[in-house]
């Protein structure tokens, strides 16, 4: 989601207090520019560029085009064609105009078939059976291959590798429309996208699919408390954590901070700087203790009875949360379905929710 507008202000803005004097110009994702002519110019082009993205996005928005039509129909600002340093090396005024897109619309385009579409595993097995079968629409693509239609290839063998991910024929001619998209690519972000999704057609997910927290232990270590908390409920597996309610109270003996968790409705929250009275447990430890024991996939109770903590309360009370953590993977596919085993990790299995287990 992009504020183009703002963007293109703050640009003049800087322009104007900044232009008369300004001998180097330091921007992001190219080049510097030395001399003063060259650093208005570039200021200059680049507030004209967001500028005319943001307001041509809006009018074809008011002409009621959507967000893939006007990114198709967006071109070049008039006079910017031959500015290299406008060009879309790094991003695209494809996915800009979509972001601004984003921005007042969100992702819905307006076309109520858009509004609630089948999953795309099951689309696509819908897709062949209207389009007569992988067979009849794997010959079809290579006569549009050999045309040069790359775009309708790869959209096409989407469908088919979605339907049934070990179609080595459908994989094979996907990746060859994708490698000719990345050879036709100016933007370097979208040739990465491109190769990469060729080389998992190819060759499967590089370096396989390792489970690991999600940030690194030194980063974990140097957010502040609630940002904490706010990552590790983003590792709730909420539906498994079915109707249990959780109220721990936190204390930090070498930050000073405290902090006091509740999670109900499969949903971790937090007040910052405050404990309740009603909590199951009062938590003493260091955030040293703290990104040791969350980080990384062994949830052991067994790793707190060791820890430098001290519990007042129900001590099985951060097990229990932390029984809830599911870790990420590091690889996942982009052009094929999520697999089988990470399928199956989704699912949830009520019999294990903390709640479940008081219970029993």
């Amino acid at each position: 989601m992009r504020d183009a507008n703002r963007w293109s202000q703050y640009l003049n803005a800087a322009l104007d207090q900044f232009g008369a004097d300004a001998q180097v110009l330091i921007a992001q994702h190219e080049w510097p520019v030395w001399g003063n002519e060259r650093v208005q110019a570039r200021l200059a082009s680049q507030r004209d560029l967001y500028k005319y993205v943001h307001d041509q996005t809006i009018r074809m928005m008011n002409q009621g085009l959507g967000p893939t039509e006007i990114a198709e129909a967006l071109t070049m600002p008039p006079g910017l064609e031959n500015d290299w340093s406008t060009h879309g090396y790094y991003g695209t005024i494809s996915h800009d105009s979509k972001a601004v897109y984003q921005r007042y619309i969100g992702w819905y385009d307006g076309n109520p078939a858009t509004l609630n579409r089948l999953p795309r595993v099951e689309e696509a097995k819908k897709y062949l059976e209207y389009m007569g079968g992988s067979a009849a629409v794997i010959g079809r693509a290579r006569d549009d291959f050999k045309a040069g239609r790359y775009r309708w290839v790869a959209e096409v063998m989407d469908q088919v590798v979605f339907a049934d991910p070990s179609n080595e024929e459908a994989r094979g001619l996907a990746a060859d429309a994708f490698e000719q998209l990345g050879y036709l690519a100016e933007s370097a972000m979208w040739r990465n996208a491109y190769l990469l999704g060729a080389q998992e057609l190819r060759s499967g997910i590089r370096g396989g699919a390792r489970s690991v927290p999600g940030i690194s232990a030194e980063m974990l270590h140097a957010m502040p408390i609630a940002q904490v908390f706010d990552y590790l409920g983003t590792r709730v597996e909420g539906p498994r954590a079915g109707t249990a309610k959780m109220l721990i109270n936190w204390r930090f003996t070498d930050t000073h901070e405290s902090l006091a968790s509740t999670l109900e409705h499969g949903a971790l929250t937090w007040i910052n700087g405050k404990t309740v009275t009603n909590a199951v447990t009062t938590v003493t430890t260091t955030r040293t203790v703290l990104k040791v024991s969350f980080w990384g996939s062994e949830h052991s109770p067994m790793r707190w009875s060791t820890a430098k903590i001290t519990t007042v309360g129900d001590p099985k009370a951060v097990s229990n949360l932390f029984v809830l953590l599911v870790d990420f993977k590091s690889g996942f596919p982009v052009v094929e379905p999520v697999g089988l085993s990470q399928r199956d990790a989704l699912s949830v299995n009520p019999s294990h929710s903390p709640a479940n287990r008081t219970s029993r």
